[in-house]
């Protein structure tokens, strides 16, 4: 169900703390409801310790962790009805799971132990496992079932088994009561579950038709009602870019590829109209490609670029294209022509394929993209664009101040949006930001937040530069995507390769892209960054040096250093990942996780070496500190009794040292002459008239050494570790 991600970690834990809570208290006789109360206190105390560490009173949970559990969790619910797996590991998420794995680790001990109810231990296990053949992935699913059924069964053998040989019967009533009674009970449970199967053969198709619109959309990812998230909500994109908060997807998905000289971002549309929360498309009348692509602002000083794009698992109606798409021709599945089937936006050049897109589909587009430098854009001006791209948006005065403050000491449009963008890419990258209620986002997200992703920050560097009157715009689409050197000229582009990013009009380049998101596999344009300098031989076209394998005539997307980004992976160095948006973003509480698990192993070791220690210590001492014979005769004996105890049985409250040994000579395999030998000299020195003499003491500790290294070959493997680890052990006189 999950991506890749450190989820196990948490779960296996809280599982191994909540068996051994509920076993605890089980052994020391607290009853069944006290001890469901207990292991839900326990939950939350977990829960809180490892992912709200920093909200906790040295280790316990304050208001503001239990605050946040519930939110976290709330956020979880939202986003599963966009996600689907493999999910990213959201936090809520990871709680909800280690949440349902430590309810059927506390269910299936209790109703094991306590109630001798197996079915009723295995219903937790049962329900989550349909729950992921439903949600999850089919990666393995044969192998997987069979592994489920497998431990499923035995465990049933198992425990019916025991309850054969300790009971009897299993159906009360057989054998002891008569066969009348045994058939009544049989029938009376027959007919019960004949009436539930009955029920559910009713009532299940009522409910049923949910599952298409929730629980199955989650696994296949259709799911066209769901806002666009901005990191790829699967196959289907829907077109928003808001300013709240919404729900980010990272699936891993192939949604298509594309051939390019170079690499570039892969835009579906541009949205144009603010309604005060989210940006929108224009509404409009589309037309036909087949006969040309002329738009709007097309640019002046551009270079021509061709892409060959091949459709994979992308749903909908649009088309990625490099802007701006100039010309654009369309092959089916089967090899024709179907470029009359193309539409476009003469406003803003997106494409669209009349009759959706389908797996398969193939199609050629040219366009014009625009040829910039840092130096021409800080002499560049701003176009004159229609109102419906410059229309000034309504903000308050501390986001009016605050833009003051970032860009009033700048002279050029292009120094202002510089350092628009500069301030932004301070902020936090995150794709897990809490929906808090608010009447004003764009404050919210520049004030109290500063924490988003794609969506916040390319909204709101449109929103700012609108407001300091720049015609801009926000352009939905993907980054370059994933290449090798092997293949230079194809990009690879998934779900996680989704991306928002704003764009402003400049006379003569057309709509020029900024990089406000500060995300590790979206560089700022080099054209928005001073020049560090030039390696000759540079190249003619832009002055940058070229790539081995690439067409660096992209001045787009080169970073500082001049390396050739394709959505986060270097091609100049080879094919090593720097920045590959594929990689799961790390959690704060992975870090607690981490640290708390650092903390058990070292205590673990710790033990492992103290226990064993402090045991051979504790004999040591109890040979040197007798005063006499007769103390080293009981401290032999008494080192022979622990030993019996950890490998073997230890001596009953009534026992005698002779019966005691009488039993461990006829049950245990412990040679009859020494061990009876033992006792004897025992009882002689602590009921004898005199003192033993100095030659019997000896005698006793090299037969207490005898028995013990018996004792040790003849015990099972879990008996030694008990003997050298168990911290119980320790208490034993």
């Amino acid at each position: 169900m999950f991506d890749r991600g450190e989820y196990p970690g948490p779960a296996l834990l809280g599982m191994l703390v909540a068996g051994v809570l509920v076993a605890g208290a089980r052994r020391i006789g607290i009853g069944t409801g006290v001890t469901l109360l207990a292991s839900a206190v326990g939950l939350v105390w977990y829960v809180a310790l490892v992912f709200l560490a920093r909200h906790t009173f040295y280790g316990l949970p304050t208001p503001e962790a239990l605050v946040r559990i519930g939110r976290s969790i709330e956020n979880a619910y939202d986003a599963s009805l966009i996600d689907y797996a493999p999910v990213p590991v959201r936090p809520g998420y990871v709680m909800l799971t280690v949440a349902a794995l430590w309810t059927a680790t506390t269910i299936a001990e209790v109703a094991t132990f306590r109630w001798r109810r197996p079915l009723v231990a295995a219903l937790p296990c049962i329900g989550l496992f349909a729950f992921l053949s439903v949600v999850g992935t089919r990666s393995g699913a044969t192998l997987v079932v069979i592994a489920f059924l497998a431990a499923l069964l035995t465990f049933w053998a198992v425990e019916s088994s025991h309850r054969l040989r300790s009971w009897g019967r299993w159906v009360a009533g057989i054998g002891g009561r008569g066969a009348g009674e045994a058939s009544e009970v049989s029938s009376r449970l027959a007919r019960r579950m004949g009436g539930a199967c009955l029920a559910a053969a009713v009532v299940a198709p009522l409910f049923l038709p949910a599952l298409g619109d929730g629980i199955l959309r989650w696994r296949s990812g259709l799911n066209a009602n769901a806002p666009f998230s901005g990191e790829g909500a699967g196959g289907q994109i829907d077109l928003l870019a808001s300013l709240q908060p919404t729900l980010v997807n990272q699936s891993g998905v192939e949604l298509f590829q594309v051939r390019s000289a170079r690499p570039y971002y892969w835009r579906l549309a541009s949205l144009v109209q603010f309604d005060g929360i989210a940006w929108r498309q224009l509404e409009g009348v589309l037309l036909g490609a087949s006969e040309g692509i002329s738009t709007e602002h097309q640019p002046r000083v551009f270079t021509e670029l061709r892409q060959s794009f091949t459709i994979g698992g992308l749903q909908g109606n649009l088309m990625p294209a490099a802007v701006q798409p100039t010309g654009v021709e369309v092959t089916d599945g089967a090899g024709a022509r179907a470029t009359e089937n193309v539409l476009f936006d003469g406003r803003t050049g997106g494409l669209q394929m009349h009759n959706g897109i389908l797996p398969g589909l193939g199609y050629d587009v040219t366009s014009f993209v625009p040829d910039i430098t840092y130096r021409d854009l800080r002499s560049a001006r701003v176009a004159t664009a229609n109102s419906i791209f410059s229309t000034d948006p309504e903000v308050s005065p501390a986001v009016a101040t605050l833009v003051e403050r970032w860009t009033g000491a700048e002279r050029t449009p292009a120094d202002k949006l510089l350092a628009l963008q500069a301030r932004l890419r301070e902020f936090q990258y995150s794709t897990d930001v809490e929906r808090l209620a608010s009447r004003d986002y764009l404050s919210q997200f520049l004030l109290e937040s500063r924490t988003g992703y794609c969506q916040q920050f390319a909204a709101a560097f449109a929103l700012i530069a609108r407001h300091l009157g720049f015609p801009a715009r926000v352009s939905v689409g993907f980054l370059p995507g994933e290449t090798n050197v092997s293949t230079p000229g194809r990009f690879v582009v998934r779900g996680t390769h989704a991306h928002a990013w704003p764009e402003v009009l400049f006379e003569g380049y057309g709509w020029v892209a900024f990089e406000p998101t500060p995300r590790d596999a979206a560089s700022p344009p080099i054209y928005t960054s001073p020049p560090t300098g030039e390696i000759t031989p540079p190249n003619p076209f832009t002055g940058v040096p070229g790539a081995d394998g690439v067409d660096p005539n992209n001045p787009q997307f080169l970073d500082g250093n001049q390396n050739v980004l394709t959505g986060g992976r270097d091609i100049r160095g080879g094919a090593g990942v720097t920045n590959d948006p594929g990689t799961p973003r790390r959690y704060a509480w992975q870090d607690t996780f981490a640290n708390l698990l650092t903390v058990l192993i070292l205590t673990v070791l710790v033990a492992v070496c103290v226990v064993p220690l402090l045991k051979t210590l504790r004999t040591s001492l109890s040979y040197r500190r007798a005063g006499d014979p007769s103390e080293l005769v009981a401290a032999a004996f008494s080192h022979f009794e622990r030993e019996a105890r950890d490998l073997a049985s230890g001596r009953r409250p009534a026992e005698s040292a002779a019966g005691f040994a009488r039993r461990m000579g006829s049950t245990y395999r412990v040679p009859k002459q020494p061990v009876a030998q033992l006792a004897g000299l025992y009882e002689r020195a602590e009921y004898g008239p005199g003192p033993v003499p100095d030659i019997v003491a000896g005698e006793a500790r090299a037969l207490a050494t005898h028995l013990r290294g018996q004792l040790w070959s003849s015990a099972t493997w879990w008996a030694r570790l008990r003997r050298l680890f168990s911290p119980k052990g320790l208490a034993v006189r």
